[in-house]
């Protein structure tokens, strides 16, 4: 049998509509599958990135207004290391700890005998170096000098002091006392520096009193 054409304008109404739904439904199925779908992801995916930046912006905001407080910070850690290097020295300037008790013992008209660094002991972030110091004068100038001492910008402790009256003694020279006067060295030690053992080591020395001889005479 042979087929006919069948014309859709002479479909009953309900076929028809029936067929248009099917076709739209195909074609939106089309629609979203190979253009809506895709764009939708790209739409997210940037939608994403785009609240990444903006929490990104936010945390830099927060640091950039709090920026004055972080400066405000370094700069407090730096007075507060410049300080701890006034009164720990580095190592380079322990000539001057050397000078500035020889000022204090002449403001204190005290005459200094004898002045021997002694070998430097490592602690933890800094070195003790005692000093063994031998003094003449009286006790009213080895007060004002260990007065002047506790007020020196650098710590200098002073210990094992031992006094006695000199053989021959004068208005200026009644006494003769020694004692250890102890300071101390900053160490700046690095990641890359190993720590030293705790050992004593060679102190600063000069080399009149290698010599054995009175530096400060009188």
């Amino acid at each position: 049998m042979a087929l006919e054409s069948v014309s859709i304008a002479k479909l009953p109404q309900r076929t028809q509509l029936g067929l248009l739904t099917v076709v739209i439904a195909a074609l939106c199925y089309v629609f979203y599958s190979f253009y809506l779908q895709p764009l939708k992801g790209e739409v997210d995916l940037l939608t994403s990135q785009l609240n990444d930046m903006k929490n990104e912006v936010q945390k830099g905001q927060i640091v950039y207004s709090r920026l004055p407080e972080f400066k405000k910070q370094v700069r407090d850690q730096e007075v507060k290391l410049a300080t701890l290097r006034s009164i720990l020295p580095e190592r380079k300037q322990t000539a001057e700890i050397v000078s500035g008790i020889e000022q204090l013992a002449r403001e204190s008209r005290l005459r200094i005998k004898s002045f021997q660094p002694q070998g430097t002991v490592r602690k933890d972030f800094y070195e003790d170096w005692p000093i063994l110091l031998s003094l003449e004068g009286n006790y009213d100038n080895l007060g004002t000098f260990f007065e002047k001492v506790s007020q020196f910008t650098r710590i200098i402790n002073v210990e094992n002091i031992t006094i006695k009256k000199v053989d021959q003694p004068t208005r200026s020279r009644t006494i003769s006392a020694t004692c250890t006067a102890t300071t101390f060295v900053f160490v700046d030690v690095t990641p890359e520096t190993p720590a030293e053992s705790p050992a004593q080591k060679p102190g600063p020395t000069t080399a009149v009193s290698k010599q054995g001889k009175n530096p400060f005479p009188s």
